[in-house]
């Protein structure tokens, strides 16, 4: 495995972001009968988890300069993202967070 793939930090990161993920899902399914203030609050935990995974995409593409793992990583996650009409990851989740702010202005306009 890569030098970046192998750094505590990388794993650390990537724990983080499956922990919070399971914890959004979990909570996902539940959305329609959460209160006002509890679905303000995930909405702000997925704008969370975006942010956490938006951080470790930064890492991923410096780490492409010299890491052929993390490149690979990286044009595989911009080929998925380019298939769904995005032009990078940033992008999609800039997308992703225009919809939750979207949701959050919905349910704050609602009486």
């Amino acid at each position: 495995m890569s030098q970046f793939f192998e750094s505590d930090q990388v794993k650390n990161d990537l724990h983080s972001i499956f922990t919070v993920y399971q914890e959004v899902a979990d909570k996902t399914s539940r959305v329609p009968q959460m209160s006002k203030v509890d679905k303000l609050n995930h909405i702000e935990e997925c704008k969370q988890l975006i942010d956490k995974q938006k951080t470790f995409y930064a890492r991923v593409c410096l780490a492409s300069y010299d890491d052929p793992e993390a490149s690979d990583m990286k044009q595989r996650i911009d080929a998925l993202c380019n298939a769904f009409g995005y032009r990078d990851l940033y992008h999609c989740m800039e997308s992703m967070v225009e919809t939750l702010n979207k949701a959050a202005q919905q349910e704050i306009d609602r009486a």
